[in-house]
C-alpha cells in the first residue's frame, strides 16, 4: 500500500482512520478499541450523536425527513464503524416495537398492511449490528425469507404488486442485513438466511453487477457513480464493497466491475460523486476526484481479492 496515500487518508475523519486500521492493516483489538471510540468523540460521528432527539429520534421521527430521520442517521452511525451504545440500542428497539406492519416487517406507514423489504433489510443491518436481541429481529427474518423472489432478488414493490424481477437497489439493502446478521452471531433460521443470502447474491452476479443478462448493455448509467452515503441506492461500487466486506471468492462475474473501479482513479485516490438530492444533517465530504471515504473504500476492495499491490504498481 502507498504510504502517501495511507498517511493522506489518516488525516481524515476517525471513521476513516478506525476502519482503514482495522480492514487494511488488521491491528490488533486493543488498537481498534481506542480508535473506534474516537468516532462518537469526535468528526461525523459525533455531529450526528449530537443531534439525537430527547425522545431518542433524529429528524421527525423514524422515517422524515428522509435523510435526517432516524432510520438513515442510524445507518449513517453504522457504516461509520461507530461503537454501540446504550441510547442507539434503545432507539432501535423502540422502532421494532412501533413500526413493524402486520407481515413482521418494517413498514413506515400508517396502514401497516405491508412492510418495505429495502427498508427492512436496512434496519436488520442497523439492529443485528448495534446487538439488538434475538427475539426482536425473528419477524424480520421471517419477513425477508418469505419476500425473496424466484429469481433471487428482492423488490420493495412485492407484494404490494406483482412484480418478476428483483430490484438491485432493494437486493442490495437485503443483503447487507443478512451478512450483518450472520456475522453478529445470530442463529434464527440462520441456515435459511444463507441460503437466501447466496441466493441474492446471485442474482447481482447474473447481471455482472450492473449489466443486462440479455444483451449485455449498461443497466442504469446511476449504478456507475461513487455516492457516499448511498442511502438506499445501488451503485457498483456499494456491491464490490459488499461483496468484499463478505469475503466473497474472486468471481470471474466481477471483473467489468473491478476494471470499471480501477479505471477511476486519479493518482492513486478515488472521486466522490455529487450527493443525492435532499436535506443531509451535513455532508461529509465535497464531490469532486479526491475523496478519502471513496479512497479507503477502493483500497478496502482491491485489498480483499489481493489486488492492491498490482493496483499500486501500476501507478
Amino acid at each position: 500500500m502507498r504510504s502517501d496515500i495511507i498517511a493522506w487518508l489518516c488525516q481524515g475523519d476517525p471513521s476513516i482512520i478506525y476502519q482503514v486500521n482495522r480492514d487494511l492493516y488488521q491491528k490488533e483489538d486493543s488498537v481498534l478499541c481506542e480508535l473506534q471510540m474516537d468516532i462518537s468523540k469526535d468528526g461525523w460521528g459525533a455531529q450526528l450523536l449530537k443531534l439525537q432527539n430527547e425522545n431518542g429520534h433524529w429528524g421527525l421521527g423514524y422515517y422524515q425527513p428522509k435523510w435526517t430521520s432516524t432510520h438513515y442517521t442510524l445507518l449513517m452511525l453504522k457504516n461509520l464503524g461507530i461503537e454501540s451504545s446504550e441510547s442507539i440500542v434503545e432507539i432501535c428497539k423502540k422502532v421494532l416495537d412501533e413500526e413493524k406492519g402486520r407481515d413482521g416487517g418494517l413498514s413506515p406507514t400508517t396502514h401497516r398492511i405491508h412492510s418495505d423489504c429495502c427498508i427492512t433489510g436496512m434496519f436488520l443491518n442497523i439492529s443485528a449490528y448495534f446487538g439488538v436481541d434475538q427475539q426482536r429481529l425473528n419477524s424480520l427474518i421471517d419477513y425477508l425469507i418469505m419476500t425473496q423472489l424466484p429469481d433471487g432478488g428482492y423488490n420493495c414493490r412485492h407484494p404490494r404488486y406483482k412484480v418478476q424481477h428483483g430490484s438491485f437497489h432493494t437486493t442490495i439493502c437485503v443483503l447487507e442485513g443478512l451478512w450483518e446478521y450472520e456475522i453478529q452471531g445470530y442463529n434464527y433460521r440462520l441456515q435459511e438466511v444463507i441460503s437466501a443470502r447466496k441466493f441474492a447474491e446471485e442474482f447481482l452476479l447474473l447481471h455482472h453487477l450492473f449489466l443486462s443478462d440479455k444483451d449485455g448493455r449498461v443497466i442504469d448509467p446511476n449504478f456507475l457513480t461513487m455516492h457516499y452515503p448511498c442511502h438506499w441506492h445501488y451503485d457498483v461500487f456499494r456491491a464490490l464493497d459488499y461483496f468484499a466486506i463478505s469475503k466473497h471468492s474472486l468471481d470471474p462475474r466481477l471483473a467489468e466491475a473491478l476494471n470499471w473501479l480501477s479505471g477511476k482513479e486519479v493518482e492513486r485516490m478515488f472521486p466522490l460523486s455529487p450527493k443525492y438530492s435532499g436535506i443531509m444533517h451535513f455532508q461529509f465530504e465535497k464531490s469532486g476526484k479526491y475523496s478519502r471515504i471513496n479512497t479507503f473504500r477502493a483500497y478496502r476492495i482491491l485489498k480483499s481479492w489481493n489486488l492492491l499491490d498490482k493496483f499500486d504498481d501500476q501507478g
